[in-house]
């Protein structure tokens, strides 16, 4: 893997996981419907997940991308 295909494959990781914490973003919004979507939809505390979860997910998730690395024949490098 390539330094910038890890670059890459790491701002994606954070930003698939920082969806689910975020109040305003269609993946915790799209949940409510009605009179929910009115009273809840975009506030704070209205998500999937906390960010503390989220940055566990992160977390595991770079860690599983290191190994990935780690055990990659492939030069990190260009």
């Amino acid at each position: 893997m390539t330094q910038p295909e890890i670059r890459n494959k790491i701002k994606e990781i954070v930003n698939e996981n920082i969806r689910y914490a975020d109040p305003k973003d269609s993946i915790n919004t799209s949940k409510f419907h009605g009179w929910e979507a009115k009273k809840f939809a975009g506030k704070e505390g209205y998500c999937i997940q906390s960010a503390e979860e989220v940055l566990d997910d992160i977390m595991h998730d770079l860690k599983s991308l290191q190994r990935e690395i780690a055990t990659s024949p492939s030069p990190t490098s260009i």
